[in-house]
């Protein structure tokens, strides 16, 4: 099993990319700035600078990025369906939740495991 903080760390760089490519792609395509392009690159940022608590077990750190994660997917998972309905299509912007939501749910897949294991472990030490 992977460590939670390596995954963490790879799923964060997965969302500044996938930020910064959505922000850089719609400049392109349609030479205006929509920022909000540019959410799962915050959220990346910010996950990014939890690895070192999940890494050094704080538990407070980790259960904050697992909700800051689970509120990113459920958050793409409403803007991947609303954009599937109103276009029929599988675009630049649905690709980008998917890949945001495959990710989460790695990510906290590995996360609960981790915490999981690291309960058990202290508790074994009781």
């Amino acid at each position: 099993m992977d460590k939670a903080h390596n995954i963490n760390k790879f799923y964060a760089f997965l969302l500044i990319l996938l930020g910064s490519f959505g922000f850089i792609m719609r400049y392109l395509e349609l030479g205006d700035l929509q920022y909000t392009a540019l959410i799962p690159a915050v959220f990346g940022l910010i996950l990014f600078s939890f690895t070192n608590g999940i890494k050094n077990e704080n538990s407070v750190i980790g259960h904050l990025a697992g909700v800051l994660t689970l509120l990113l997917v459920v958050m793409s998972a409403v803007m991947l369906t609303k954009g599937l309905v109103a276009e029929f299509s599988l675009g630049r912007k649905q690709i980008i939740f998917l890949f945001v939501i495959v990710g989460g749910v790695y990510s906290l897949r590995s996360q609960f495991l981790y915490f999981r294991a690291q309960r058990r472990r202290k508790a074994k030490l009781k």
